[in-house]
């Protein structure tokens, strides 16, 4: 497995526990803040992504963090659609 499958699959592992995480923690109304884990996997693959020397790998990493952006935009817009329907 090349670093852009490892970060890819990384991505989707992550990213749906994420969503919900992060829910919970809008929902409490508690700060966001990175976990010390969360902080040293950013450095992690934030090395992983300086180390790319393929232009076309970056471009499709690029664009996959970008779809997972709006992924999480739009999961907490509905989460926040549900928690104002219940109050």
């Amino acid at each position: 497995m090349n670093r852009l499958q490892r970060l890819r699959f990384w991505f989707a592992q992550t990213k749906y526990l994420g969503y919900f995480a992060f829910a919970k923690l809008r929902m409490l109304m508690e700060p966001i803040a990175l976990t010390l884990g969360q902080k040293f996997e950013v450095e992690k693959f934030s090395r992983e992504i300086d180390s790319f020397e393929d232009l076309q790998q970056l471009r499709d990493l690029a664009k996959d963090l970008l779809v997972a952006w709006k992924q999480q935009q739009a999961s907490t817009a509905w989460v926040i659609r549900q928690k104002e329907g219940l109050s």
